[in-house]
């Protein structure tokens, strides 16, 4: 059985907010402005696929904080 620490669970948050960090990163470097069609459609699924990351992460952290503030630690 895997036995997480408190420690364990706030490295977890801290690399979930480093993961944050590089997608919102990412997110900025698309170009902006008109695309030819083919790039207009890499460029919204590289959005699309880095907002669903974003919104992936923020749940785990919020899991991984409830745990916190629901331990008896």
């Amino acid at each position: 059985m895997l036995q997480l620490t408190n420690e364990d669970i706030r490295e977890d948050i801290r690399e979930f907010k480093q993961r944050i960090q590089t997608a919102r990163e990412k997110l900025a470097e698309l170009p902006e402005g008109y695309l030819p069609y083919t790039e207009h459609k890499k460029r919204e699924k590289q959005r699309r696929d880095l907002q669903a990351e974003i919104e992936h992460v923020q749940k785990l952290m919020g899991y991984a904080r409830e745990v916190l503030s629901n331990c008896d630690c």
